[in-house]
């Protein structure tokens, strides 16, 4: 029984589209990169990605009971998403306040933290990821692993993209705000799906957050 479920789940891993790695190295020098494997539009697939990413984030966070820091990460980037969505004209592409850290340039000496995602496209069009990491520190690192990797995508990102990531993750906080879960393992799914189509919270659902 045990072996037709893991043949079944070796079958159904469905097209592997991406690696995203972010490497910490010393001097707060980070290195966040996505190697595409396959995705013939680059641009829509990062929207999901990140919006996966970011809420596999915030679960981590709660699972390490740093669910404060989840809260203010989220604070954060809603306001990144306001800053984009209020330019008149071309979205802004704000500069993060990161602190002592930046990017890599060449990394010379071997990281001393990672992350890794691999994400994957399943055959019924549903997405799924793989993360992996170091462990300690959480309430720093998995927040400065997403931002960093966010900055990234902000200054690469197409302007139509870039003002669709802003409201995805409007929807994203939304469904959080509201339902309150993203602490829930059902969240992992839910949220992404619903900030990334186009249904509307019920209206039991819609009830502001106490």
């Amino acid at each position: 029984m045990i072996k037709k479920l893991l043949e079944r789940f070796r079958r159904d891993r469905g097209i592997h589209k991406a690696t995203v790695r972010i490497d910490f190295f010393p001097q707060d020098q980070v290195s966040p990169n996505i190697l595409w494997h396959r995705s013939p539009d680059a641009d829509p697939d990062t929207i999901t990605l990140l919006t996966l990413i970011y809420a596999r984030i915030l679960y981590e966070l709660a699972e390490l009971n740093e669910v404060r820091v989840a809260r203010e990460l989220m604070d954060f980037v809603e306001q990144v998403s306001q800053k984009i969505l209020a330019a008149n004209g071309p979205p802004k592409r704000p500069r993060l306040p990161l602190g002592q850290l930046s990017f890599a340039q060449e990394a010379a000496v071997p990281a001393v933290r990672t992350y890794q995602a691999e994400f994957y496209q399943l055959h019924d069009g549903i997405f799924r990821l793989e993360f992996r990491g170091s462990l300690g520190k959480e309430s720093f690192y998995l927040p400065a692993a997403f931002l960093m990797l966010l900055q990234s995508c902000l200054d690469s990102l197409g302007e139509e993209a870039l003002l669709r990531l802003a409201r995805v993750f409007g929807r994203l906080h939304a469904y959080y705000r509201y339902r309150r879960d993203f602490w829930e393992g059902g969240a992992l799914s839910g949220g992404p799906t619903f900030a990334l189509g186009n249904e509307e919270l019920r209206q039991e659902e819609a009830s502001p957050e106490a």
